[in-house]
């Protein structure tokens, strides 16, 4: 089984972008190999973060399921948080069967690679403005694309403990870059925040571990990357950035709703406004969707923005449609996973940090993926984040089981 797991944990990653819903693959036998668990009954050793991890998950499911069925929404809005709730037996396969280690770290970095070089093509040989890669959509392939890239940031402290450290380094700096340059080709502007912060955090996790040298180096890798992603011949960053800019002033100056910055702000506007009607538990989709039509009807909304069937942020996406609880329910999701990475990050062991640092990435990334599109109202979204969740936490859990092991035998035999 541990085979099956190493294999399907590979897949999920290495073929994220490159093919149609490829990450679906390695997720889905993950699934069916969960159903063992029914009568092999292994010894899971639950722990008190890993039932907290659990009841987030269940929670999400719970609260949307009662939410939609509360306001009648389509059945079909419970693909999304049933994502949620298949996470939790491939959680409790993968604490019982821990993939190994190069499995992920490779898997990450490959799918970045893999990814960029089928949206390089697109880009530069179809001439496509917005390459997309395999997904359906330029700005959820750049959002995965940078998580894949942060990942893959992340192994670099894996591979500096391998034997072979400089091979594996050299892999998991080319999917980290890759990452990034897949995202900055999408010209998905809301990703490129997470370069900032994610390169901040892993500096200060190198001070505090190997000395202010080593912040300093990955502060200085940083300037260096943003500056070459803005100067670099052809770089989409420096026209998007000005065109954002442009878009902002025409909202605010003229209410102008037909640039893609100005949708978004109206959409935020609408949502808002709407969260006001049921603050508690929010209107639903079906019923966000009909007070969208009807404002359209009125002219107080172009009919535009009103098809989009999210308000493109999933805060207020949450909070319009399922009111406080349901964006509290959400950032529970985010929240409560993060924190727990980053109680791991200070406390555990070495060879479990680098599994808690790509935790804490992940939610991070999420976080503020969510401020300028919906990401966990599609296939894409939820999946790249509660599966790779559930792959970092298990990898985690084991590490720390190898290292309280070691620490046994070490006493054992110092006495």
């Amino acid at each position: 089984m541990p085979g099956l797991t190493t294999i399907c944990v590979f897949l999920f990653s290495a073929l994220a972008l490159a093919v149609g819903s490829g990450y679906s693959l390695g997720a889905l036998v993950l699934l069916l190999a969960s159903g063992t668990l029914l009568w092999k009954r292994p010894q899971l050793g639950l722990q008190r973060q890993d039932k907290l991890l659990i009841a987030t998950l269940l929670l999400y499911f719970l609260y949307y399921t009662a939410n939609m069925l509360l306001h009648g929404d389509p059945t079909r809005e419970l693909d999304m948080p049933l994502r949620a709730l298949l996470a939790v037996p491939v959680l409790l396969l993968l604490l019982a069967y821990p993939p190994r280690p190069l499995a992920w770290w490779s898997g990450v970095a490959i799918g970045a690679m893999a990814g960029t070089a089928l949206a390089l093509w697109q880009f530069i040989v179809l001439d496509i403005p917005r390459p997309e890669a395999a997904t359906s959509n330029a700005i959820h392939y750049g959002n995965v694309s940078m998580l894949l890239g942060m990942l893959s940031l992340a192994g670099i402290e894996w591979a500096s403990l391998q034997r072979r450290r400089l091979a594996w380094m050299a892999l998991m700096l080319a999917g980290c870059l890759a990452g990034m340059i897949g995202s900055v080709i999408s010209g998905s502007r809301g990703g490129w925040l997470v370069v900032p912060v994610c390169l901040v955090i892993f500096a200060v996790h190198l001070g505090k571990k190997h000395g202010m040298r080593h912040m300093g180096a990955a502060l200085g890798t940083l300037t260096v990357l943003l500056a070459l992603s803005y100067f670099l011949p052809h770089s989409p960053v420096p026209q998007r950035a000005a065109v954002a800019v442009a878009e902002v002033q025409k909202f605010e100056n003229e209410g102008n709703t037909e640039t893609s910055v100005g949708q978004r702000l109206a959409m935020w506007r609408n949502a808002l406004d709407l969260s006001r009607q049921q603050p508690w538990l929010g209107i639903g989709r079906s019923g966000f969707m009909e007070q969208k039509e009807a404002l359209a009807a009125q002219g107080k909304l172009g009919k535009l923005i009103s098809s989009y069937t999210n308000a493109h942020n999933d805060y207020l996406d949450a909070l319009v449609k399922r009111g406080i609880a349901g964006l509290l329910v959400l950032l529970a999701l985010l929240l409560l996973p993060l924190a727990l990475f980053a109680r791991a990050l200070r406390h555990s062991a070495a060879n479990a940090q680098p599994y808690a640092l790509a935790g804490v990435m992940l939610c991070i990334c999420y976080l503020i993926f969510g401020l300028t599109t919906t990401s966990l109202t599609l296939n894409i979204g939820i999946i790249m984040l509660v599966f790779p969740m559930m792959m970092l936490w298990a990898q985690l859990r084991q590490q720390q089981r190898l290292a309280t092991a070691a620490d046994c035998r070490s006493g054992q035999l110092s006495r």
